[in-house]
């Protein structure tokens, strides 16, 4: 919230004291706390609801639409950051909690008819209370981006029966003859190839490379690796010159739109 506005707000409380306390002064005790000071709150109140509506200092439900929209648009990648930004010991302790950064991050960077930072507090909870519901929805419909197979192969099955669920038509290649491409994937008129990697550790250039080898043999419209772990600052610098998505489980419901095609929402897909 801005200087200027959290100054309008503490003058309002500053009269509505000094109203109290002029009440205590000129009237007998017991009169004031019965009557004059729960009129005092009430007209305080009433005149702090109506102060912030007029500055726009309020979540509204266009606002949260307008917010929502963007959760929604960008769950995936929102989801996964927000499980990156709690650091844990081997022991499960919470060592940092910057998910208020990541949402920050991620409000900075979509478009917004209104200034989030005049009401972050209530923005940055509206965020995170949202990706918690839509997480929820998304694992009651039987999608669970944390609960996949641990061996590699079930782990492209896992994939490709996600991306059903969600509209695409999947088929996972014979493995030794893949030519780098796990899975194709078809919806409508796009086609494009996934290597799928079930690693532990950030996912180097050689996947990269092997997506770029097999778009080209299968002729795809585009190409990408999903993995569990992340990916090296070389791998995404690579990614990033040849067009090659960098995805992970968290993708999966809005994968199209890695690919610059329309994918149904979230909560249609369930």
């Amino acid at each position: 919230m801005k200087s200027e506005y959290e100054s309008a707000l503490g003058y309002l409380t500053l009269l509505a004291l000094a109203a109290a306390g002029y009440a205590f002064y000129a009237l007998d005790t017991v009169l004031a706390a019965s009557l004059a000071l729960p009129g005092i709150l009430v007209i305080y109140l009433a005149l702090l609801f109506g102060v912030t509506g007029l500055l726009g200092l309020n979540l509204s439900s266009a606002k949260k639409e307008e917010v929502g929209a963007h959760v929604r648009t960008h769950l995936g990648a929102l989801s996964r950051n927000l499980r990156q930004s709690v650091k844990k010991n081997d022991y499960g302790l919470v060592l940092a909690d910057e998910r208020d950064d990541c949402v920050r991050d991620f409000l900075d960077s979509v478009e917004l008819s209104f200034d989030y930072r005049r009401i972050e507090p209530a923005v940055i909870d509206f965020v995170l209370a949202e990706v918690e519901r839509l997480e929820d929805k998304a694992r009651a419909g039987g999608f669970d981006p944390d609960c996949y197979p641990q061996d590699p192969a079930e782990f492209e099955h896992w994939c490709a029966e996600q991306l059903r669920r969600f509209g695409w038509e999947a088929d996972v290649t014979q493995r030794g003859y893949d030519q780098g491409i796990d899975i194709v994937a078809r919806k409508g008129t796009l086609v494009i190839g996934l290597q799928v990697k079930r690693y532990n550790t950030p996912v180097g250039n050689k996947a990269i490379q092997e997506a770029i080898a097999g778009k080209s043999y299968y002729g795809l419209a585009g190409a990408g690796v999903l993995a569990t772990s992340g990916f090296t600052p070389s791998a995404r610098r690579l990614a990033s010159s040849t067009d090659v998505a960098l995805l992970s489980p968290y993708d999966i419901p809005n994968l199209g739109q890695s690919f610059r095609y329309g994918s149904l929402p979230i909560e249609q897909a369930l």
